[in-house]
């Protein structure tokens, strides 16, 4: 299954919220699509953090950082 790493932060105020497929005012990770795949958060920079660690969870790994082994 492919995941999307390109994320955006993007805020969603509370008189919004009927708008979008979401549960509550505050910052969502949304993805190209502009499907809302992370939160609400409360900050910006939470939703920051929160991008961060998810695209370093489903990223694949960068095939230069792989050491060749010695046997």
């Amino acid at each position: 299954m492919y995941i999307s790493t390109d994320l955006a932060a993007v805020h969603v105020p509370d008189d919004e919220v009927g708008l979008y497929n979401v549960t509550g005012g505050g910052w969502y990770a949304i993805d190209g699509e502009d499907k809302a795949v992370l939160g609400p958060f409360e900050s910006l920079d939470e939703c920051d953090l929160a991008i961060r660690d998810r695209v370093s969870l489903v990223a694949p790994p960068d095939p230069s950082s792989y050491r060749a082994q010695v046997h």
